[in-house]
């Protein structure tokens, strides 16, 4: 995904980092915050109690995700934001199609999963951008003496996703029908699960992406079998642009 040029990647890292350096309302679930509660102003009031969400599904045609690409020279992305010069074993490759979807960064607080360039991510029906943080909600941060850094040493530990069919197309259909509210059910082609791993307490986030075409234009964010969750736009353009400019 990030195969290009040294030059092309430090714009790109710029161009991130300055769209996601987001203030804490902005963010999902930051560092040191309670758990929010499923209903509100934008979570779910899922009432999922008794509900297994079971883990994504093994995805069987999709390609191998792309290596990293090489490592840029020190003064084109001095925060090292894509992750590019990580320490081995401080990372894990996002697998396909999702590594078109959305990027993991190395965030100063943390790793964190991010919209795609040109993309923004916003709770539903609101303006407020949001991405994904390797530090879950309520959770007691990792000890930070001697070699700390929270770019590598707060991350995601594994990813595993794949094609919803058959019960669990019915369950992502039961979910996004819920967070609907009532509302007519947005159109998707297909839904697709990723499973993201915190190295945080081996806290599993499930990613539901409702796909129309070749894109996600709805997420829904979970935790803790969905009954912490939150529901997504997926905006591109003029749309994104705006939201990321405020």
């Amino acid at each position: 995904m990030f195969r290009r040029s040294p030059r092309r990647l430090a714009l790109i890292a710029a161009a991130l980092a300055a769209a996601f350096a987001l203030p804490a309302s902005g963010q999902v679930w930051e560092p040191g915050d309670p758990p929010r509660e499923t209903a509100g102003a934008h979570g779910i009031d899922t009432e999922t109690d008794g509900l297994t969400v079971p883990d994504a599904p093994p995805d069987t045609t999709a390609a191998p995700a792309q290596t990293r690409a090489a490592d840029p020279a020190p003064m084109d992305d001095a925060s090292d934001f894509l992750c590019a010069r990580a320490p081995e074993g401080k990372t894990s490759p996002v697998p396909a199609p999702f590594d078109g979807w959305l990027v993991r960064v190395c965030a100063p607080q943390g790793q964190a999963l991010v919209p795609v360039l040109g993309e923004a991510w916003v709770a539903h029906g609101s303006a407020d951008p949001v991405s994904i943080l390797a530090m879950p909600p309520g959770a007691v941060p990792p000890p930070s003496a001697g070699a700390f850094d929270a770019r590598y040493d707060i991350r995601f530990d594994a990813f595993e996703g794949g094609k919803m069919e058959g019960e669990r197309l019915t369950r992502a259909a039961a979910l996004i029908e819920t967070a609907s509210g009532g509302s007519e059910v947005p159109p998707y082609d297909a839904a697709w699960q990723l499973d993201a791993v915190s190295n945080v307490g081996g806290i599993r986030y499930n990613l539901f992406f409702y796909v129309k075409g070749e894109r996600p234009d709805r997420i829904i964010a979970c935790l803790d079998q969905c009954r912490q969750a939150l529901y997504l736009d997926v905006l591109r353009g003029a749309e994104a642009k705006e939201v990321l400019g405020r």
